[in-house]
């Protein structure tokens, strides 16, 4: 005896929050408000790649409203999905343009964008890499230069200590030497993409909310 397998592969679906983004009625995290919130900024880079010798906070902190200005140096934690390389806010130096140096707690958004915008910081420049190919070069800066000492949160990833790899994966099936030899046409090029990046209907934004017995309550658009 058979049964018939009821199946929803090939036929449509409609999306739970189809019509309420049609309507333009969803609610994003920004959107939402809460009874007591804190609203934070943060300050970030003008430079790609530079020494951090200092930062100037005095100014954040005449802003009225200001409740915390928080530099690397007090959190000196790093992060990662694979890899811990990023500090969540630079630590010593700055390694990409826009990177988070300081970050404002205010009573409210504009005061907190204030402060941000007085954060002064004092830079090194350094010399900048701008593509794959180039970070590879014997002869390239190195952004990470302690990239073997940082902590791995998988097992399988692989720095390559002094150099700009972060993971050096080898993938080995068959025979390739004697495939490639036995090749009637070989064919090398390059190729090159641009960056592309998902085009969110939501903001980037976040919502965290300690509660008295010290449970997070964490709101992202992740």
């Amino acid at each position: 005896m058979f049964h018939k397998i009821s199946t929803k592969v090939g036929q449509p679906h409609q999306r739970i929050d189809a019509l309420e983004k049609a309507a333009g009625t969803l609610k994003y995290i920004a959107d939402l408000s809460f009874q007591d919130t804190l609203h934070a900024k943060l300050a970030t880079s003008t430079y790609a790649h530079a020494k951090i010798k200092d930062v100037h906070t005095e100014d954040a902190w005449t802003v009225p409203g200001v409740r915390a200005v928080i530099t690397g140096k007090m959190f000196p934690f790093h992060i990662g999905p694979i890899l811990a390389d990023r500090p969540p806010l630079a630590i010593d130096k700055v390694r990409y343009y826009g990177e988070p140096v300081a970050l404002i707690v205010a009573d409210n958004e504009y005061q907190a964008k204030q402060a941000a915008l007085s954060i002064k910081v004092d830079y090194e420049p350094l010399p900048v890499v701008n593509s794959v190919k180039e970070a590879f070069s014997k002869s390239a800066p190195l952004i990470h230069e302690n990239s073997g000492q940082y902590q791995k949160i998988i097992s399988n990833v692989y720095p390559v200590n002094g150099t700009n790899i972060g993971n050096h994966i080898k993938i080995r099936k068959g025979d390739f030497g004697q495939a490639w030899a036995q090749s009637e046409v070989k064919v090398t090029a390059e190729y090159e993409f641009n960056l592309s990046d998902h085009a969110a209907l939501e903001t980037r934004a976040c919502s965290v909310e300690i509660n008295p017995s010290g449970k997070v309550i964490v709101h992202s658009c992740t």
